[in-house]
């Protein structure tokens, strides 16, 4: 039975009382007028599914009842029942748009048989209605999070959001039928336009970190991924693309690199501050805060030691760990901050962070920072290779990695989250002891389970 609502009009009442019930068989709701200008103020007040109307009725003619449907609402099907063959009666059924026309005397097969079909069009009407509103939402949705353009084959922009003009300083009359050039900042090189061009021209979609101008000349910087639009033919249509704002992210990148020209001492006491600094932008857009990774860091610090690291180099993990997750700066805040399960498409999403955080890290030659690349990178990784991004396995992780991964997942399981509620100790304990050797490095986890009394007085001492 099909969860709809007919309308059924018929005056003869011994053929409503049959028909009425070959309906009922197949449809949850339906309502029975005798009179047309009853049926119609029910058209007019009512929501409905179908509607199946005697073409003869008292007062009002089930043409006239159909054309009012029609012109409410085009999408709801008609069936009329008609004793009349001719050509005006035809030619005003076709005029008003009906969907079925069934010539009396009719079977309750022959009956059947146009309601099963016109039941193909309600739910092809429905599925269209429920697809569109999805995509609706999709489009309100990354509307309201990211910043979106779209340009046609050609490269002239078609579309731009609020959020483009926001951050370009240009209005959406300056910038529709314009190249994306409008925005491109000196600073960055031709070839970078000329592979992400040859890329999406390929039918590929392209991705990374652009410098651009905004109408003031000010600069900005966005992760951004430019996917193309194909057609039913399978030719380019247009492109959109999708960015995130990382200026903060690139503005603490550069003003470190400047401060790095200073002594060494105060070079690595800065480094220090804004290496925490800009791990707390990361743990704010996820709505963590700041204690997050301070315990962390001092968490990788104590493990470091116990494992047999020197003291500079467990001083060096806590100094970098706090940059773990800072690729989630990158994260648009729609994905990031789900209060429910991720879907599969959310979950590929937001383990890009810790390929974002190496990429923005990689290429300092400065040893914290080169520490901080490697924590980024690997803290996700498994020690089964199940892991992400790169599916590394066992000792094949870095140690630095491989201490991360145990921190951060038990400071994360010992406190409230955005997706979920703090877990007790006895709880965590059993989970490392499950996952020992599998997703934790078999030796780490002994020594932090052997240990986890220092582990829970440093995490008293840091609330």
């Amino acid at each position: 039975m099909f969860s709809y609502t007919v309308i059924y009009v018929e005056d003869d009442i011994a053929t409503q009382k049959i028909f009425a019930k070959v309906l009922s068989n197949y449809f949850e709701n339906v309502i029975v007028f005798t009179d047309g200008e009853e049926a119609l103020n029910a058209v007019k007040t009512s929501t409905f599914d179908l509607l199946v109307t005697d073409i003869n009725l008292p007062n009002i003619s089930g043409l006239d009842l159909a054309s009012e449907v029609k012109k409410r609402n085009p999408f709801i099907p008609v069936i009329i029942i008609s004793a009349h063959s001719d050509y005006d009666v035809l030619s005003q059924v076709i005029e008003v748009g009906v969907d079925g026309y069934i010539l009396k005397p009719i079977s309750s097969q022959k009956f059947i048989n146009k309601i099963l079909q016109t039941m193909e069009k309600i739910n092809f009407i429905k599925q269209s209605h429920y697809n569109e509103n999805l995509l609706r939402q999709y489009k309100e949705a990354i509307d309201r999070s990211s910043i979106v353009s779209k340009t046609d084959s050609q490269g002239k922009i078609t579309y731009v959001n609020d959020s483009f003009c926001a951050i370009s300083g240009y209005t959406k009359d300056e910038l529709l039928g314009q190249a994306h050039n409008l925005v491109r900042h000196s600073d960055m090189p031709s070839s970078s336009f000329k592979n992400m061009w040859e890329t999406i021209q390929s039918k590929k979609p392209w991705s990374g970190i652009i410098k651009n101008r905004k109408k003031d000349g000010s600069a900005y910087y966005v992760k951004s991924l430019v996917n193309p639009i194909l057609n039913a033919k399978n030719d380019i249509e247009e492109y959109i693309a999708i960015r995130a704002d990382i200026t903060e992210l690139e503005m603490y990148k550069q003003n470190l690199e400047d401060k790095l020209q200073e002594s060494v001492e105060e070079i690595i006491e800065t480094q220090k501050e804004i290496i925490y600094t800009v791990g707390n932008i990361g743990e704010k857009r996820s709505q963590e805060t700041g204690l997050h990774v301070k315990r962390v860091a001092h968490y990788s610090y104590l493990l470091a030691r116990l494992y047999g690291l020197s003291e500079k180099e467990a001083e060096l993990i806590q100094y970098a760990s706090p940059m773990h997750d800072i690729g989630k700066i990158g994260i648009p805040d729609a994905v990031l901050n789900k209060p429910g399960p991720l879907d599969d498409n959310e979950w590929k999403i937001i383990k890009e962070h810790s390929t974002l955080g190496y990429e923005m890290l990689k290429s300092s030659k400065r040893e914290l920072l080169q520490t901080a690349a490697i924590i980024a990178h690997e803290h996700h990784e498994r020690y089964d290779g199940k892991g992400y991004p790169q599916g590394l396995k066992g000792e094949d992780i870095h140690i630095y990695g491989r201490i991360l991964a145990i921190t951060d997942v038990y400071d994360a399981l010992g406190n409230d989250r955005v997706y979920k509620k703090k877990w007790k100790l006895d709880k965590i304990l059993e989970l490392f002891k499950e996952v020992r050797g599998t997703q934790f490095d078999p030796h780490l986890t002994d020594l932090f389970l052997e240990n986890i009394d220092e582990f829970e007085k440093l995490k008293r001492e840091l609330l």
